[in-house]
């Protein structure tokens, strides 16, 4: 052994997290005079940084990184799902390590100006590693802590479904215990704990930021600078409460002419306090706002909100304790975000809610969905409503939740307002769109000379792929049709592989409607007769099914960057608003969450709907997504043009 007694004793426990470990190492004093066991110290601190990557060759700690690792280390470990720091029951025996993708800066730079999700085109690595040491004296082997890895990634991808019942989901038994049990604190203790508990389910938020809430008259102006983590009580005769809105990471700046056509999104969002809720929260609310005289005031003084939170985390063990219940403050947090998700619910309204991502990871349609506020209200006052009958199980349902943003959902001018992505195009700039093509087909259809021809034809494929893209989601990254045998128009069916690369790694199946079929069809009679024409050009068969013509005659592919000044769309609006518009289209529609993510390839592991032991339906699908596509494209002004006479 190279570490002596007293070396042992530095160390620890051992038993505490790794990364403590290496500090401690770390933090070791050695010089050329100390002695060789003295050093071992040190060397372990190194290998165990090598380990966490905290350390890396011939670079040390402090290396200077690249745009990549400014933004997201090379390597992150963590935990399969969200730690609960009260909860001392471990899910799973495994850490998840994150390799960082590959993506430059000028990468990143496209996919963002073009209007797409900068996560949809991360490929990130994930490797699962346990947690303990593999005991070889008990006949462990590196082979069976594969077995077991397998197993913890099958355990991981079910519990990504968020299906209800789950073990981190508090049940009726358990918020009915806290009511009774908070009813009989004394008055002054609970007026503060009580709204303590009364904000984490009515707002969905963590418990530093409920701690961190204020409180304002109705009357009185809002903080104009608000996050995802803020809290402000408005109080009055409809009491509500006002945060920002979770934005997505790297979205597209507005700038230019063509943020006038897209809808406008507000920064904040209004929701009304239900009535079993403002009576946990009223007393301290009160007590507070009698001293506001323009700006917000805390609800709880800074000096003791340390003993507040000790309070509050005493009377949940207590109650644990005595009832067996399994409350903790991290859970009473995120049940308003359980019961949003409830049944067949929309994760994305869930997320603008309560401003808390999923545990699983990113939620990418939050990039592409702008709801009315009118519609997110719904949807929080249906779960509140659930809340109050668990709290309070012999209470009829009830309908006194006033809806406080009456006024706040409605712009001045009486239309509805909403939240979410700023890409979605309005209704009325998307039909000028397909008018404009249409026009441009039909006049260039005129020309008979082989300049007039080819201008016809990068007309003709530019209209095809842009009505391709606004009844399929496309992302506009590459071909969007790289093989015909992506596509079958008898079964009018598409395969689309546009997340990764074209080997299917993450290909959708979509329908295609009666009307986008006929147009495919004339456009393979325009290609079978232009490609006769052109033999003599393409010296070969052209294997993709669109392509651009130059003066020449050349056949040229159809990239994101050819296929925008082809289709000259007015003041230049990223090239993909057609998934904003499409994916915030078919939810107002009324289609289910789960479709609407199926058709738009907004899955995340373990939500695969083609994937081994999926329940989605393909028929039910397509009969339910189909026929509103279809309309949809008709209300557009989307007709099947053919293409020229050869």
């Amino acid at each position: 052994r190279r570490i002596e007694a007293d070396g042992i004793n530095l160390l620890t426990p051992l038993d505490r997290p790794t990364i403590k470990i290496s500090i401690c190492c770390d933090a070791y004093h050695v010089d050329e005079y100390s002695q060789q066991k003295d050093k071992y110290i040190k060397e372990l601190g190194r290998f165990l940084a090598y380990g966490l990557n905290r350390r890396q060759p011939r670079r040390g700690y402090q290396e200077k990184t690249e745009h990549n690792a400014q933004k997201r280390p090379s390597a992150q470990r963590q935990r399969l799902f969200d730690d609960d720091p009260d909860e001392h029951w471990e899910a799973t025996a495994a850490s998840v390590l994150k390799l960082a993708p590959e993506l430059n800066e000028d990468t990143e730079s496209t996919q963002r100006t073009a209007g797409l999700s900068i996560t949809e085109e991360r490929p990130t690595v994930e490797l699962i590693q346990s947690d303990q040491p593999v005991k070889t004296a008990k006949g462990d082997s590196s082979l069976q802590a594969v077995f077991r890895a397998q197993s913890q990634q099958i355990f991981q991808d079910k519990a990504a479904q968020l299906l209800p019942g789950r073990w981190e989901q508090l049940s009726t038994f358990d918020l009915y215990q806290l009511m009774q049990q908070l009813n009989q604190l004394p008055s002054d203790k609970r007026r503060r704990i009580g709204c303590v508990i009364g904000l984490l389910l009515t707002t969905g938020r963590g418990l530093n930021s409920v701690l961190d809430a204020q409180v304002l008259p109705m009357k009185k102006k809002a903080p104009s600078t608000l996050n995802e983590h803020s809290i402000i009580v408005m109080h009055g005769d409809s009491p509500g409460w006002l945060s920002g809105i979770l934005r997505p990471e790297s979205s597209r700046q507005m700038t230019g002419e063509w943020p006038k056509h897209m809808r406008t999104t507000q920064v904040s969002l209004t929701l009304p306090v239900p009535t079993f809720s403002w009576r946990l929260i009223e007393g301290q609310a009160s007590y507070i706002v009698r001293r506001v005289r323009k700006r917000a005031l805390p609800l709880f003084n800074k000096d003791g909100r340390a003993e507040l939170e000790k309070d509050v985390k005493e009377l949940l063990s207590t109650i644990n304790r005595k009832t067996g219940a399994r409350l903790t403050a991290h859970r009473l947090g995120a049940h308003l975000f359980n019961m949003l998700n409830t049944g067949d619910a929309d994760l994305t309204a869930a997320c603008l809610i309560t401003g808390r991502m999923p545990s699983f990871g990113q939620q990418t349609s939050l990039y592409y969905y702008a709801p009315s506020t009118s519609y997110i209200e719904q949807q929080y006052v249906e779960a509140m409503r659930e809340i109050e009958q668990q709290c309070a199980t012999s209470l009829p349902k009830s309908d006194e939740i006033k809806p406080v943003c009456a006024a706040a959902n409605l712009a001045p001018s009486g239309n509805p307002q909403y939240v979410g992505s700023k890409l979605v195009p309005i209704t009325t700039y998307v039909n000028d769109l397909v008018a404009t093509l249409q026009h441009r087909v039909k006049s260039a259809r005129k020309g008979v000379q082989p300049l007039e021809l080819f201008t016809m034809h990068n007309a003709y494929v530019a209209y095809t792929v842009a009505m391709l893209m606004f009844s399929t989601g496309y992302r506009s990254i590459r071909d969007p049709l790289p093989k015909w045998k992506n596509i079958s128009l008898s079964r009018r069916m598409i395969v689309i592989a546009d997340k990764t690369d074209d080997k299917q790694s993450h290909a959708r199946f979509l329908p295609l409607t009666s009307l986008m079929v006929e147009q495919l069809a004339h456009y393979q009679r325009h290609r079978r007769g232009l490609i006769d024409r052109l033999e003599f050009y393409l010296q070969k068969q052209w294997e993709t099914p669109f392509m651009f013509l130059n003066q020449s005659g050349t056949p040229q592919e159809v990239t994101p960057s050819r296929l925008e000044e082809h289709l000259q769309w007015r003041d230049t609006p990223p090239l993909n608003i057609n998934r904003h518009y499409l994916h915030t289209q078919l939810k107002e529609r009324g289609l289910a969450s789960e479709v609407v993510d199926a058709f738009m390839g907004h899955w995340d592991a373990g939500q695969a709907p083609w994937d081994n032991y999926s329940t989605f339906c393909p028929r039910e699908y397509c009969a339910l997504i189909a026929p509103v596509i279809e309309k949809l494209m008709k209300a557009q002004g989307w007709k099947a043009l053919k293409g020229k006479a050869l």
